[in-house]
Formats: structure tokens, C-alpha cells, sequence
């Protein structure tokens, strides 16, 4: 049995416990383990299963940036307790340190300001790490050198974006990258049709099991008919998928009555695969065929079960069109959710062992949703989201990113009543600024990295129904948002 101690000075400490009970800790494979964490007086004490060394990651409260998730530096087991809110600001300001060295050793050019906000991080970091006999000196400190060195990571990685964009730049007049939305459906009336072909040059068409087979042996290719027939006569670069979603409200309601039987529901996600795929044989040259395997307890299938559905699935549709390229795609990249799951092996160890099998995957998607509840993930930051996208071209995969960021954490009468805004965790309450500002930030350092073959928005309108409140680009009322804007510029400017 494992044990970690942290030393809790924060002021408002009964009011964060909720918080602080979702902490998880990740050891040498990045995998989030599990923790039974109690209060005592002061303490934090974390209880797990093993005794390796690991990093400890919470929602902490961040100085103009809400209440992300933060990690220390790796830590050994100890009986003294350690300090959590210095060992915070050491673990970013070691991660934004060493990504600073190999960045300036690929050649990024630095400007000035940033070493006096790094020097400011550093002088506040020694503050708090020699003011032992002083509680609340050392809480202060480290809070101010959490936040100054959290301005460095965002101005870093605004600065790598632009240069590795102008980069790719010198050599192409436009990036051949893929910047495209979910498409739901019949496109042709919607209002924000008119505008599709300057804001993207993509499309994801929507083909959901729900959708396809809403009685049982049924299968109706209407909806996804008309939306191929639409992105085609736009001129677009075309995807479709997932047709199997393992979020239980995607699923056919008839489904459940099989429940638990594991070889009908193979039989059944073969069958839907086969007919699907081989009816666009040859029209639809990606398939983002399989989202959120092994993360959910679903139909009563376990993961072995659930990871044995989407590999079968995978190979059914390389046969069905061996020239369509398959992948499949993963929610909450960052698997903070595996601390309170019974599954073992987590989104990054799932993506390696199906690339292992050699099913022939030719992509990876992994779905951006900070800021939202299940099946969303809590915010970090640019920097942050730079790691993660670094962390999974390990795998040597093409990345596809599905994105959406809320404009308004008010009551969404068209959303999924299960998922919620988390206000909380934002500096402000989000609203069409917020949406924009992050979204241009997000999307452009996805653009930027060589292995990102294309970035998808997952939600047109808030006007039709859909899963993540205020997501949309355009508003009930079907206006624009501001999002709209800065996405017409960037499509017009670096974009074939």
C-alpha cells in the first residue's frame, strides 16, 4: 500500500475539499491510478496500491485562470508531508522549463519579456520553497510563482504556434490540413450552409448507429445520403463516422434488450459496420469509425469485451473498403477518469495496443473538450494541450482532433441534460469571448503540428439539438457567434 501526504495551507480549505477530492496520480506510464484520499486537520493523505514514485494532479486555483488541473513534479513516497501548493508551482515550473530548453534547441526564438516572467517564477518558486516556518508566506509565494509561470507557458506556446505556422509557411503558400465541422442533418436549409465554404474546407458527416438503425434489422441511409450528397457538391474533403459510439444516449434504444450478451451485440456492430461501409465503398475515403471504446460501462461489456468490438469493427471495414483509411477516436485524452473507473488501461495504452495488433489503423482522434462535465474534461492550458498532442504522436499516427468549447455556462434547453458547463473551473463564466479566444488558440496549435491531419468541430448550431451546451458556432437564434469571424480569416489565410 502506496501513501502520499501534502501539507494543505490554502485559506479556503473546507470549501476546496470537493475539489481536491478528484486528484489523481499518474506514475512512469502515465496512467491515472486510483486514490482513496482522506483530511486530516491539515493533510491531504492519498492512499493507493502500489509504492512507486508518481505525479499528483488536481484542480487548483490559479491566479486569472480559473480552477485547472495542475501537477506536481514526479514524487517519491515519504513520511514527511510534502508542501502541495509548492510542489504545483515545481512541477509546472519544471515542465515549462525543460519543454523551453528543446523548443530553443529546435530553434524557437524567445522574446525578451519572457525571461523576466520566468525570472519572476523562479524568484517567487525560492520564496516559497525556504519559507517552511512561514505557512502562509510559502502559500503565497508559491500561488505567485504558479501564476507568473503560467503566463510563460501560454506566451510560449503562442510563440511556438506562430513560428512553426510560419515555418510551414515558407515552404507552401497554404497547409494542406483539414479544418472541417460535424455535420447534422439535412445541410442544404441550414442557415449556416451559405457560409460552410469559407470557413472549412472539410466535412464530418454524421452517421450514428441511433441514427441508422432506429428499429432493429432497419438500417436508413436518408440523412447521411443528403449530407454526402451536400459536402460533395461543396467541394470538400470528406469524413464520416463514428458509427459506433459507446456513449450510451448514441446507441440504438433497442440495443439494450441484448444487454450483457456479448456476441449478438459483436454480431449486430458487424452487421451495421459491413452494410455501412460497403454501401459507400469508394465515396468516403476516411472513416472515423469507433469513439469512446473502453472508457464507459455500457451494455454490460466489459473492456476486454468493448476493445474486442472495436477491433473487430476496424477489420470489418477494411475489408468492406480496403482503400478507406479507419480511425478510431478517444473522449478525455487526458484519462483523469481512470481514477474512479474499474477499466485498467486508459486512452493512450488502448491506442497503443490496437496500433500493436496491426489492424491497419491510419489514424487517431482525440476529442477537445475542456471546460464540460462527462464526457468533457477539466481545462488546462495551451501549454498543457501542446504535451498531450506531443504525448500521442509518440504512437506514430495521424491526429484528428474533434473540438468544442462552450460560449455561455447559462441553462442549454437543446443540450444533453447530463452534460453541464463546469463555471467553476473557468476565470470568468464563458461567454462568446471566451469561446473565440480559445478556440483560435487551441485550434491554430493544432493546425501548426505536422502530425495533426485535421481539426473537426463538433457542433454547427445550439439551434438543433446536441451533447455540449453552447458549443455551436452559430447561436439559437442561428447568428454567428464571434468564433465565426476569426475562423473565415484563419481558412482564408493558411488553408488550401
Amino acid at each position: 500500500m502506496g501513501l502520499f501526504k501534502f501539507q494543505l495551507t490554502s485559506p479556503t480549505l473546507a470549501a476546496r475539499v470537493p475539489e481536491l477530492r478528484k486528484a489523481y496520480l499518474t506514475g512512469l506510464d502515465r496512467t491515472p491510478s486510483r486514490l482513496n484520499i482522506e483530511f486530516r486537520q491539515d493533510l491531504m493523505i492519498c492512499h493507493r496500491d502500489n509504492n512507486e514514485s508518481g505525479r499528483l494532479f488536481v484542480p487548483w486555483p490559479v491566479e486569472g485562470q480559473g480552477t485547472p488541473i495542475v501537477g506536481t513534479a514526479t514524487l517519491a513516497e515519504r513520511s514527511q508531508p510534502y508542501n502541495l501548493a509548492v510542489e504545483l508551482a515545481r512541477g509546472k515550473l519544471n515542465d515549462v522549463r525543460n519543454q523551453l530548453a528543446d523548443w530553443r534547441q529546435m530553434g524557437l526564438r524567445t522574446p525578451s519579456e519572457l525571461e523576466g516572467i520566468l525570472a519572476e517564477a523562479h524568484h517567487a518558486f525560492i520564496k516559497a520553497a525556504t519559507a517552511g516556518d512561514d505557512p502562509e508566506t510559502s502559500f503565497n509565494a508559491a500561488q505567485a510563482s504558479l501564476a507568473a509561470i503560467w503566463k510563460v507557458g501560454d506566451l510560449l506556446t503562442d510563440v511556438y504556434t506562430a513560428q512553426v505556422l510560419q515555418t510551414r509557411l515558407a515552404t507552401s503558400p497554404k497547409l494542406p490540413s483539414l479544418l472541417g465541422c460535424a455535420l447534422e442533418g439535412d445541410p442544404k436549409n441550414a442557415p449556416w450552409a451559405a457560409d460552410y465554404n469559407s470557413l472549412f474546407n472539410a466535412a464530418r458527416i454524421s452517421c450514428p448507429w441511433k441514427s441508422l438503425a432506429p428499429t432493429e434489422g432497419q438500417l436508413r441511409f436518408d440523412e447521411f445520403d443528403a449530407q454526402l450528397a451536400w459536402a460533395r457538391k461543396q467541394r470538400v474533403a470528406i469524413q464520416a463516422g463514428p458509427i459506433l459510439d459507446f456513449r450510451p444516449a448514441a446507441l440504438p434504444d433497442w440495443i439494450w434488450l441484448w444487454e450483457g450478451d456479448f456476441d449478438t451485440i459483436l454480431g449486430l456492430v458487424v452487421d451495421v459496420v459491413r452494410q455501412t461501409v460497403t454501401r459507400y465503398r469508394g465515396k468516403v475515403p476516411v472513416w472515423n469509425l469507433v469513439h469512446r471504446p473502453a472508457c464507459n460501462d455500457v451494455l454490460g461489456l466489459s473492456e476486454e469485451e468493448q476493445i474486442r468490438i472495436t477491433a473487430r469493427a476496424v477489420q470489418i471495414a477494411r475489408q468492406a473498403d480496403p482503400a478507406a483509411q479507419v480511425l478510431i477516436s478517444l473522449e478525455r485524452p487526458w484519462a483523469e477518469w481512470m481514477g474512479s473507473s474499474p477499466f485498467q488501461l486508459g486512452p493512450l495504452h488502448l491506442a497503443d495496443y490496437l496500433v500493436r495488433a496491426d489492424l491497419g489503423l491510419a489514424g487517431l482522434g482525440l476529442e477537445i473538450t475542456p471546460g464540460y462535465s462527462a464526457p468533457g474534461s477539466a481545462i488546462r492550458d495551451l501549454f498543457d494541450f501542446s504535451k498531450l498532442l506531443d504525448l500521442y504522436a509518440l504512437l506514430n499516427l495521424p491526429l484528428h482532433i474533434d473540438m468544442v468549447l462552450p460560449s455561455s455556462a447559462a441553462p442549454d434547453p437543446k443540450a444533453d441534460p447530463s452534460v453541464r458547463v463546469e463555471a467553476s473551473q473557468w476565470p470568468t463564466p464563458p461567454d462568446e469571448n471566451t469561446q473565440a479566444g480559445w478556440a483560435s488558440r487551441w485550434m491554430a496549435l493544432a493546425i501548426a503540428k505536422p502530425f495533426v491531419r485535421s481539426v473537426t468541430w463538433l457542433q454547427p448550431t445550439d439551434a438543433a439539438p446536441h451533447l455540449f451546451p453552447h458549443g455551436g458556432l452559430y447561436g439559437p437564434d442561428q447568428a454567428p457567434k464571434r468564433i465565426v469571424g476569426w475562423l473565415k480569416s484563419f481558412r482564408r489565410e493558411l488553408l488550401v
